[in-house]
């Protein structure tokens, strides 16, 4: 206690150098109101960057243009919210096929982060762990969906 405090000082009067609940409350709501804590859909998104990622991730097997041509994979124009293996002009893995999967954020995040541990047996072998990565990838095949 500072000298020029005692015990018949007011407890509200005394210095404090631990911070109050109030305080500890009002900086952790400052860091979840203004420290990224955004979801992921709601943070900035560089086109750019996104097709960029999309190249170097992905653009050696696949194409991403409408009416492009297949590669080692399929053409992945208009992806999203399409059953996985339904272009007719591909040769698909069984194990796809029989997947029954639709192409959504979800299913492209876990497939892209790792194709053979979300079914077995498929034949892509690419996987990429980075979750910024990924998030720019699917955001680029998001913004090639055609208009409903």
């Amino acid at each position: 206690m500072p000298s020029h405090m005692d015990e018949r000082t007011p407890r509200w009067r005394r210095a404090s150098t631990r911070p109050s609940g109030l305080a500890v409350a009002t900086a952790i709501n400052a860091v979840l109101i203004f420290g990224g804590a955004l979801p992921v859909a709601a943070q900035e998104l560089d086109p750019t960057k996104a097709k960029a990622q999309f190249l170097s991730s992905c653009g050696v097997c696949h194409t991403a243009e409408k009416g492009g041509a297949n590669r080692q994979g399929p053409n992945l124009y208009d992806i999203i919210g399409k059953p996985a293996a339904a272009r007719d002009d591909f040769k698909f893995s069984e194990a796809l096929k029989s997947s029954g999967f639709v192409w959504d954020e979800a299913m492209l995040d876990r497939w892209i982060e790792d194709a053979a541990a979300v079914r077995p047996g498929t034949i892509m072998a690419y996987r990429q762990r980075d979750a910024e990565r990924r998030r720019l990838v699917i955001a680029y095949l998001k913004s090639l969906a055609e208009p409903k």
